[in-house]
């Protein structure tokens, strides 16, 4: 049987190196979302040999694609594994968060073992940089306005996300929790962003603050999942301030992630609010993910 447990900061030794060289997109394929979020999804990992087993689930368990199997045959190997260890723990073997290309992979080693199904919800939104950088052309001409107005309204500076002003990170996701409420999946995001600013060092986050008049009232994180793609975990900005959050986003991009091929802004929940937001930016490919279940 495999031997399971809840990440620790630790574990990013030999989680992150395995995660990165694996190529994925996927914001699962990020060793901060295993960390962070391991307190509302019950996340925990395995170490088999030169492969990272991931679950999720307190009681029925729902797995990640194996990370780092080097050949099809050890990928085989480690889904025939996975298998015996759900016969073994009397669960039915379910797997989730692949994308396209590994599930194209799954069915090259064992055709027709799993029944395969997907969701919007959980597609991953992946934009190129100089878009959001530049923000050109008449389909951004929105967003171009909201910035030009902010920069005009206000006096505001950009600075990158240091232990200097982790304070004030704290202090604005604080007060927008207030604001917004604290509960259901509101509290286990605030409990992320948290664990995420406790560890940012440790974790190799980057991120952007924004301050007016001195004020901190924005501020953006996240990791890079591989030297092509970065993961940005957190958005957070104040009431009140018209512009904000395109003038964080378009600031973070510029001053930190131009050197990226994709920037993954994650899913979109099935939030209505959310999903129009994200599509407002106009992603350059919406990651498909699907769910694997062995019948």
């Amino acid at each position: 049987m495999l031997n399971f447990h809840t990440p620790t900061i630790e574990d990013r030794a030999w989680i992150q190196p395995v995660l990165s060289t694996a190529g994925g997109r996927g914001s699962e394929d990020a060793f901060g979302t295993l960390f962070i979020w391991s307190g509302a999804y019950h996340t925990e990992v395995c170490r088999h040999g030169n492969l990272v087993f991931t679950r999720y689930g307190r009681a029925a368990h729902t797995y990640g694609f194996p990370a780092g199997a080097k050949s099809p045959q050890e990928l085989k190997e480690a889904l025939l594994l996975l298998q015996a260890h759900t016969q073994e723990t009397g669960e039915a073997l379910r797997l989730w968060g692949m994308d396209k290309g590994e599930r194209e992979q799954i069915e090259a080693v064992l055709p027709g073992f799993f029944r395969y199904s997907s969701t919007l919800d959980d597609s991953d939104y992946l934009y190129a940089p100089e878009d959001l950088i530049s923000l050109s052309g008449r389909k951004y001409h929105s967003k171009r306005n909201h910035i030009a107005r902010f920069r005009r309204t206000y006096s505001y500076t950009y600075e990158p996300v240091s232990a200097e002003n982790l304070e004030d990170c704290r202090q604005v996701a604080r007060a927008w929790c207030l604001a917004h409420g604290c509960g259901g999946g509101l509290k286990d995001e605030n409990c992320a962003i948290g664990k995420a600013l406790d560890h940012f060092e440790a974790l190799a986050f980057v991120g952007g603050l924004i301050r007016i008049d001195g004020k901190a009232v924005a501020f953006t994180a996240g990791e890079a999942i591989n030297d092509q793609v970065f993961d940005v975990h957190f958005e957070k900005a104040l009431d009140g301030y018209d512009g904000l959050y395109p003038a964080i986003n378009q600031a973070f991009a510029e001053h930190a992630l131009s050197g990226y091929r994709w920037i993954n802004r994650e899913e979109d929940m099935g939030l209505e609010g959310l999903r129009r937001a994200k599509a407002s930016y106009y992603p350059a490919e919406v990651l498909e993910k699907f769910t694997a279940v062995r019948e």
